[in-house]
């Protein structure tokens, strides 16, 4: 039981490090050239004409696994480019648009808070059942 309990809260604990990661990448990737509009990779192994490499943000997405903890998936975001207005940008085209990845600061702001709470709510859990163990020992010692 205790063992049961540990080990669907690491799987939490891995979900909010996976979270994390993704949010922190797609944050620090917001302002790069972003791929084309897909379901998929770009054909081109993710490089433009100029061999600069292209950016898909993705989300994380938990998914339930049988006798209980999550395993985290990604899966792309969908638009993963928007055109913006940069004149200025090097890869602007003649009305000064450019197309970077679809990266919303407030979303993985969000993200992260979410990340956060679920490390500390599954921490949370294994020091408990590590209390509960502790305990379990010294009644048995």
């Amino acid at each position: 039981m205790i063992g049961n309990s540990l080990a669907i809260a690491v799987s939490g604990v891995n979900a909010a490090q996976t979270r994390l990661a993704v949010s922190a990448d797609n944050v620090a990737n917001q302002q790069s050239l972003a791929a084309p509009n897909a379901a998929a990779p770009a054909p081109d192994a993710g490089q433009n004409e100029g061999g600069r490499a292209l950016f898909q943000p993705v989300r994380v997405i938990d998914q339930p696994l049988q006798g209980g903890g999550v395993r985290s998936v990604t899966a792309l975001v969908d638009p993963s480019a928007v055109q913006r207005f940069d004149p200025s940008a090097a890869d602007a085209n003649a009305d000064g648009l450019v197309d970077r990845p679809n990266v919303r600061i407030e979303r993985e702001m969000v993200e992260q808070i979410f990340a956060r709470a679920q490390f500390n709510a599954n921490l949370a859990t294994i020091r408990a059942a590590d209390e509960l163990l502790e305990s379990t020992l010294d009644i048995l010692a």
